[in-house]
């Protein structure tokens, strides 16, 4: 008997562990919550602002409308500018979006490809340059661009030339230091086995490389999609018809607009202005994260 109460009195240190994990568990998972909903919030009350008539939107905090309402979606498909509306305005977004997106991703790629395995005179040098651009704050680029584009006869094209055509030569350094990165992480034995099966240089970079750097690639097309989506100081600077407007330059557009300052419609317009970038963030939500997180290669 004194034997069985002695053993019952020893505690089971596994039980300690568990019980103390699940303590810490519970206090991380609860602070994660607290900061989600202060993050999320925000947009939660803009969705259910857009319901709600202007004397109410700032009369409180909460997310649903005592008075429910549409005509902020109404008053959004209205045009403002000129020939244009939300839905033109966000064709003309895509219209410059999608090819800077492809024409970034080619070209990083590329670029990160001869830095991070091609042996030339210059390189060290060429790639502090490089690295050195990410120092250069766009306001300061500003100025001497426009000047630039606008002797080439390019503010105001339809194309939206002055938007795009940098990205063919991996203007954005980031991405080139973030593929180059990940490139440090691919075995260099996969390519001499490509070698020695005939591969030449570009064979190497679109059979193995790129298949390796898929993750990186996809948080790359989704960091320049957002970005290109939300900038307002590019198309402001070097789209000049109101026609070809993006959704940035129409939603101060719809806010500047003779008919009165209607909040909800300004927050419905911005809401449908977004929602191409948060569909397609969710949707390749895994890539992405993956892309950002990953340290080396799974085998």
């Amino acid at each position: 008997m004194s034997a069985i109460a002695k053993s019952a009195t020893v505690k089971d240190p596994n039980v300690a562990v568990r019980r103390k994990n699940a303590i810490s568990t519970f206090f991380r998972y609860f602070i994660l919550i607290i900061v989600g909903i202060f993050m999320v919030y925000p947009l939660l009350w803009m969705v259910g602002a857009t319901f709600k008539p202007n004397n109410e939107i700032f009369s409180g905090i909460g997310l649903i409308a005592k008075e429910p309402t549409i005509s902020g979606y109404v008053s959004s498909m209205k045009s403002y500018g000129g020939d244009i509306n939300i839905w033109k305005s966000l064709l003309n977004t895509f219209s410059y979006v999608i090819p800077k997106v492809v024409f970034t991703i080619v070209s990083a790629t590329v670029t990160a490809y001869g830095f991070g395995r091609f042996k030339f005179k210059g390189r060290d040098f060429l790639f502090a340059v490089l690295m050195a651009t990410l120092f250069l704050p766009q306001v300061v680029l500003n100025v001497p661009q426009y000047i630039l584009f606008n002797k080439l006869g390019w503010v105001g094209s339809q194309l939206y030339l002055p938007i795009i055509v940098p990205t063919l030569f991996a203007c954005d350094t980031y991405f080139v230091f973030m593929l180059v990165q990940f490139l440090r992480n691919i075995p260099k034995e996969l390519e001499e086995a490509a070698e020695i099966d005939g591969c030449n240089p570009v064979q190497t970079l679109v059979k193995i490389i790129v298949p390796m750097l898929m993750p990186a690639i996809v948080s790359c097309a989704l960091f320049q999609f957002m970005w290109s989506s939300n900038d307002f100081m590019g198309p402001l600077l070097y789209v000049n018809t109101p026609a070809k407007y993006p959704a940035t330059i129409f939603v101060k557009l719809s806010m500047d607009s003779d008919s009165g300052f209607e909040w909800n419609r300004v927050l419905a317009t911005s809401l449908i202005s977004i929602m191409p970038s948060i569909i397609i963030f969710f949707a390749a939500q895994n890539q992405f994260v993956e892309g950002i997180s990953a340290g080396g290669v799974k085998g």
